[in-house]
């Protein structure tokens, strides 16, 4: 009966951080989703768990103009509204800046103009973290 109970307590452990990153998947192929739906382009996912202590996840990609960011990140949002997930669009007014940050907690998604990407290059500054695939 001890041995009974020790596993029950172990696979108890286990279950949040199962079902944590069951979710988080699950969030991932959802904005994957949407992205490549919107015609979004060089889509990467960055695992920052490992290189630095709060960040989990960066989505970064490439939107032909301010105009699709905006509505990607739009969209973005409203799907991911009822999760809960964090803050959501950082800009309150619309602006032609060609980088809209999408802060869903563990996942931030970077919605960037080709010129913002390639003077940013979040992926040489962030180059230690692990590529994603989906």
């Amino acid at each position: 009966m001890k041995l009974e109970t020790k596993s029950k307590i172990t696979s108890q452990k286990n279950t949040p951080q199962r079902s944590k990153s069951t979710e988080r998947k699950k969030v991932l192929k959802l904005i994957y989703k949407i992205l490549t739906e919107k015609k979004l382009r060089d889509i990467l996912i960055l695992d920052l768990e490992s290189i630095h202590s709060y960040l989990s996840i960066f989505v970064i990609c490439t939107a032909d103009n301010s105009t699709q960011a905006r509505a990607v990140a739009r969209e973005i949002e409203r799907q991911t509204k009822e999760l809960k997930l964090g803050k959501g669009v950082q800009e309150k007014k619309p602006s032609d800046n060609g980088w809209v940050l999408i802060d869903l907690g563990e996942i931030v998604v970077h919605v960037m103009t080709e010129d913002k990407r390639r003077f940013y290059d979040l992926e040489r500054l962030w180059r230690d973290a692990k590529a994603i695939t989906i």
